[in-house]
């Protein structure tokens, strides 16, 4: 027994006396300033600045709240000043101008100062748009909808275009108005009450890319200079009508049960039965730059936990730094909709 006894502890001697100290080949570098801001001919400016990470860096995303930053309009400063959010995020109050080139440069102490160009480009012109309700596969759908959309649209000739499709929608004032006054402290009346907030995309056309599965990203190189129809349908997951009933489950004796107990007097009002819900569809003509970092993007999305893929890198056009510095020229289309309330339905059912 004591001659097993030893044999271990030699063993274990001889384990650590073998011991070797490994480093790993990762050199450090200095921090560089992210810049990640998409310019648009229909909203004021708004854009983000961090820092990057190093690759064993186990903290989360550092944002720069304090960085001093310049915005050049076709090489004239704007007289605009950026306005800090604290939090990494900034907003300048100026809608950028189609076929105008706008330069960002952004410095910080101990930083790189870093610069970035991009152009409002010329925005496409919608032919048609027209859509249909479509029914959920399980006949249970109870959300703001499903939708069936079909647009054609014209390629800028003689340009090398690239595009962007998204689709937002827009509740009725009255329900707006309700929902704000009497649900605007729920966590579901948040997306409500959200103008900008993006519906499901999805595109069975092969030379479209689908990023997020909340925008529909192309390029014009099958379709240069022409009309050009496209396909697709619209899903909006937010639960209109649920947020004014409470649902609660019960159980006796084996049997489950489901009771819905509706808002008191909500019957009485316009929108109880149904409403009318506008749909509407944007395109935006966007930079290659953006385009070619959704693109970059979307693979790193999709290879990512994959020890098989070949690494991808994101598309950057900040120079010193990274991030992305797009550009989008946008047109929308409205199609309008009567929302049915599906509980009231299954009610008198």
């Amino acid at each position: 027994m004591k001659k097993l006894i030893y044999i271990i502890i030699a063993s274990a001697l001889a384990l650590a006396a073998c011991e070797k100290t490994l480093d790993f080949p990762f050199e450090y570098k200095q921090p560089k300033l992210v810049l990640n801001c998409v310019l648009s001919n229909t909203s004021e400016i708004d854009f983000s600045v961090s820092r990057s990470m190093h690759i064993l860096d186990s903290k989360e995303i550092v944002m720069i709240s304090d960085a001093d930053v310049i915005i050049f309009e076709d090489g004239k400063p704007l007289q605009v000043v950026p306005v800090s959010n604290g939090d990494g995020t900034y907003h300048v109050a100026y809608i950028p101008k189609v076929g105008h080139t706008y330069k960002f440069q952004v410095s910080k102490d101990k930083f790189e100062t870093v610069e970035a160009v991009a152009t409002i480009t010329n925005p496409t012109t919608i032919n048609s748009l027209s859509g249909k309700m479509a029914t959920s596969e399980d006949g249970s759908y109870y959300y703001g909808g499903n939708f069936d959309i079909s647009m054609n649209f014209s390629d800028n000739p003689n340009e090398e275009n690239y595009y962007m499709i998204t689709v937002t929608g827009k509740l009725p004032d009255d329900l707006v108005e309700y929902i704000t006054n009497s649900h605007s402290g729920d966590y579901f009346s948040y997306e409500m009450l959200d103008s900008s907030y993006l519906l499901n995309l999805e595109c069975k056309d092969m030379s479209v890319n689908n990023n997020s599965y909340s925008n529909l990203f192309f390029s014009d190189e099958i379709i240069s200079g022409t009309d050009y129809s496209i396909k697709f349908s619209a899903h909006d997951y937010r639960d209109i009508y649920g947020t004014f009933y409470e649902i609660t489950y019960s159980s006796y004796n084996g049997n489950e049960s489901v009771n819905i107990t509706e808002d008191p007097g909500i019957d009485s009002l316009p929108f109880y039965r149904e409403f009318e819900y506008e749909l509407i569809v944007h395109i935006a003509t966007i930079s290659k730059d953006y385009y070619q970092y959704l693109k970059s993007y979307d693979q790193y999305v999709e290879n990512d936990g994959n020890p098989f893929a070949e690494p991808t890198l994101v598309k950057t056009n900040v120079k010193n730094g990274l991030g992305i510095l797009g550009a989008s020229g946008e047109v929308t289309d409205t199609i309008k909709f009567t929302i049915k309330n599906p509980y009231l339905e299954e009610e008198e059912e």
